[in-house]
Formats: structure tokens, sequence, C-alpha cells
């Protein structure tokens, strides 16, 4: 048995929370200006035809003409919807991200299951004998008991979750994971949209006082929201936890799998590098580098080379050669001496292996225009003419396609400048709005 399941099920719950982050900006970019025009024409309204004024008690209230309250009610109705949608949306899209994780949870499972059936033969759930003779066979009931036994599981809370499954693989799964507290925190706080519109509990309170969960200033029944970057700690939080329980899992149940599993957790990590997500690379590489058995050293050798280019392109070159400089290159195989001279900046030996291993050797083509390995190289003139004698053609940068919704934010941008980094300054509060309509 291999771990495929346990891939394709990572791989699918990972392109699910890819797509929930890429909605994010670009809706909020479309709702920008959106928004922008029903506060402008409330305002203009409220300029030109309210008068306002306040009582003896201080109360402040507005009037305005009756053929003209039924505009004031639309574009009073128009501002609220606006600003319901930019408060609605991020909140709708960050449930969505932990019913991705629910959905993973539940597949992930029923592979647990596949792989160690024993592990349904232990459970405790009992079928009476009326339930027993509807299956038309063993194989239906055993069906039946896996679904009631992950609809048990998924009832429980996301602590009890990790208790059961650390029970059964007798692993402690949140040993060294630092993010635990993180996943707990974003779980909680689901719950409050879900079920209290955001406004904080007191349960909500122990539980992250129990983990030692961050929640800054938060305090009984006020409103919490989703922000930009809370949204997308939360998008980083739960890529890098699915990655390490599934792979956790994988090897520790599937011993003689390690191959896939050395190459699937490095093909994820190359895709982290290759768009440039560099810190949610750089925890992985790490988890990448410190197991305890890879299958074999070349493998073990492309988590380190990985993990020293990750710091190389975020500039940190002197951490990049003190990862790179800590194994011993000399009997290695080419592509991974070509690595260590480039990540080293020894350019001029860079040129002379790449002649040395040739058009058909262990770095072809393609590998020199996509490789990021080499995108410092590639903008020297001496690689390009090292690169021409190897390949008796010239050297042409490779377009790599951007993601789409990069492409629309890039070209919404590009003709109105204001809606990149922009924040809508509202003049008037909701509280303020809420005023107004006090009308007399």
């Amino acid at each position: 048995m291999n771990g495929k399941g346990l891939n394709d099920n990572l791989h699918r719950f990972l392109r699910h929370l890819d797509s929930i982050k890429d909605t994010l900006p670009m809706t909020m970019l479309l709702l920008d200006p959106y928004q922008k025009k029903a506060i402008e024409k409330f305002q203009n309204f409220l300029k030109n035809n309210v008068n306002e004024f306040e009582d003896e008690d201080g109360k402040k209230s507005i009037s305005i003409k009756h053929e003209e309250s039924k505009i004031f009610e639309t574009l009073s109705k128009n501002f609220e919807i606006s600003e319901l949608a930019s408060k609605i949306i991020p909140e709708s899209l960050f449930v969505s991200l932990i019913s991705q994780y629910d959905a993973f949870l539940n597949k992930l499972l029923r592979e647990l299951f596949k792989i160690r059936p024993e592990y349904i033969n232990q459970s405790e759930r009992e079928l009476t004998f009326s339930e027993l003779v509807k299956f038309e066979s063993i194989e239906d009931a055993k069906e039946y008991i896996i679904e009631k036994e992950i609809e048990s599981i998924l009832r429980k809370n996301h602590i009890e979750q990790f208790d059961y499954l650390e029970k059964k693989i007798n692993i402690p799964l949140r040993k060294n994971l630092p993010v635990w507290s993180t996943f707990i925190e974003i779980t909680q706080r689901r719950n409050l949209f879900v079920h209290c519109d955001g406004i904080v509990s007191s349960q909500y309170l122990k539980v992250c006082r129990d983990n030692n969960c961050e929640i800054g200033e938060a305090k009984l029944n006020e409103r919490l929201d989703t922000k930009i970057e809370y949204f997308i700690s939360a998008y980083k939080c739960l890529y890098e936890l699915a990655t390490k329980l599934t792979h956790t899992i994988w090897r520790k149940l599937l011993p003689d799998d390690i191959k896939n599993a050395d190459r699937s957790l490095n093909d994820t990590c190359f895709d982290l590098l290759s768009s440039e997500h560099f810190k949610l690379a750089d925890i992985l590489l790490e988890f990448g580098c410190n197991q305890k058995n890879h299958f074999n050293d070349s493998l073990k050798n492309v988590f380190v080379i990985n993990q020293s280019l990750s710091k190389y392109l975020q500039n940190e070159k002197e951490k990049a050669k003190l990862i790179i400089g800590s194994m011993d290159w000399s009997a290695s195989s080419d592509d991974f001496k070509l690595a260590h001279l480039v990540l080293t900046e020894d350019f001029e030996n860079c040129y002379k292996l790449m002649s040395k291993i040739g058009k058909n050797g262990e770095v072809d083509k393609e590998n020199y225009k996509t490789w990021p390995l080499f995108s410092e190289l590639r903008k020297e003139s001496k690689f390009k003419e090292t690169y021409k004698i190897i390949f008796e053609e010239e050297y042409t940068v490779l377009e790599i396609p951007k993601r789409p919704v990069q492409e629309l934010i890039e070209e919404l941008t590009s003709k109105n400048p204001e809606l990149k980094n922009k924040t809508v300054k509202k003049e008037l509060s909701e509280k303020q709005i809420r005023e107004k309509k006090e009308i007399s």
C-alpha cells in the first residue's frame, strides 16, 4: 500500500486553500469602487439636502423634506449594504477556509481507516440486529461503521479530534507544532462567526487562554473582524498544519513508502519557492530536513538545497551559505555540486561545471530556464554565453503564466493606481449614520 490517497487529499485541500486566498483580494478590489460610490452618493445627499440640529438634551437629529425621504432611505440602505459586504465577504471566506479543513480531515480519516483497517475494528460502535440485516454484505456494514465513526469524530471540537488521532496512531502530533495555538484560535473564531455573529464569548476566551492563543485585546461581548493580514495568517496556518499532519501520518503508517513521501513534500516546498511563498517554504523545508529518516541521501539533499535556496531568494545570503555549507558536496552528483556553487556565488566555477554537464547531463535546458536556483545567475551575460555554447541556441526567457487573479489585479491597478493597497476612508461611521437616520 502507498500514500497516494493521502497525497491526493492533501493537494486537493491545498488547491482549495489557494482558491479561497486568491478570491479575497480580487473581491475586495471590486468592492472598493462599489463602496466608494455608495458613500459618495449618500454624503452628497446629506450635504445638500439634510439639516442637522441638536436639542436641549444634546440629542442630534436631522430633518429633510418629506418628498426626499425615500431617496434618503434608499441611499442609506445602499451605504449599509456596501459596509456589510466589506465585513461579510472576508468573514465568509474565512469560514470557508475552516470548512475546507474539516472536509480535508474527513477524507484523511477515511484514508487512515483504509491503511489501518484494524483501527475501525477497535471501534466500540455496535449495530442492532435490525440494522445489520439491512446490509447486503460485511463490507457494506463496515462502510456504515466507518461513516458513523467519522461523523462522531467530526462532531468533536478540533482539540478532541487531535486527541483521537494521537490515541489511534500513538504519536504526539502536536509536538514541535508552534502553529497549534494559532490553529485553535482561528477555529474558535470561526465558531464565533458562524454562531455568534463574531461576538466574543466566554467559551472563546477560555479555550484560547487554555491553549496560550494570541488574542490581543479581545474582550467579552466585543465583535471580532477578519482583516487581510489575519486572513493570510489563517491560510498559512492551515497550509502548514495539514501538510505536517499528512506527512507525519504517512511516514508513521507507511514506512515502506518513504520515497514517495519525500518526493511529495519536496514538490510542495518547490511549489512554494516558485510562487515566492518563502516563509511557508522555510517552515516546511525545516520540517523536511528534520525528519529522522529519508529514502536516500539524494532526496535528503534536495531538502537542504531548497532550504538554502529559500534564504538565498530572500536575500539572506549568509544564512543560505551556512545551510549549504553544513554538508560536504564533493562526492555529490553534478546537479548538487552546481547548486552549491550557485548558492555560494562561485559563478566562474558554475560556468565550468555547466560546460562539463553539457546538453544531456543532469541539468537540462528547462532546468536552466525555470529552476529558481538560477534566478540570479540568469542575469549574468556569461551565463547566457555559456548556455548558447552548450545548447547551440540563444538563451530566451521562459515566461511562466501568472495566476489569473494576479493578472486581473495588475490590470485593474494599472488602470486605476489608487486601487492598489487602497483603504477607503469613510467620513461617516456606522454610528453616525444611525444618528442621521433619526429623522424628526
